[in-house]
């Protein structure tokens, strides 16, 4: 199996991000955050040992509020990162474009986050790794 690095050697795998139209329906007892500045609502769910971030529009303003009428469920791949600039800058030279600036995420204690997009694997959320933590 060809192993890819486009974030740097401590980059790990997240959560899976989809959009759904009401959290509620889908994962009843999950704990939801309201991120105003993203415009959603998430809660994190485990599936057979991989974390799913659903994702549900906090207004008809929400960037998910469109996936979801063109029926595009997956949203994006998130990818913990010991720093979010470092991690861009080796990205960018596999074709990712930031595409916002960092900002404090809710649903990650304030830990920053920051949107990247490639032509060949779509969207990417990078998430900074908590102080101390080896990403």
């Amino acid at each position: 199996m060809t192993k890819l690095n486009f974030f740097g050697d401590k980059a790990r795998t997240h959560h899976i991000g989809l959009a759904v139209t009401s959290i509620r329906d889908m994962a009843p007892d999950a704990e939801i955050f309201h991120d105003p500045i993203q415009k959603v609502k998430v809660a994190f769910v485990s599936l057979h040992g991989q974390t799913l971030e659903l994702i549900e529009p906090a207004g008809d303003d929400s960037p998910i509020t469109e996936s979801l009428k063109k029926d595009r469920k997956l949203v994006h791949i998130c990818i913990e990162v010991p720093d979010i600039a470092e991690a861009a800058n080796a990205a960018r030279a596999h074709g990712f474009h930031r595409i916002s600036k960092p900002v404090p995420a809710v649903a990650f204690d304030e830990r920053p986050i920051t949107w990247l997009f490639s032509r060949q694997y779509g969207l990417v959320e990078l998430v900074e790794a908590p102080a101390g933590a080896s990403a």
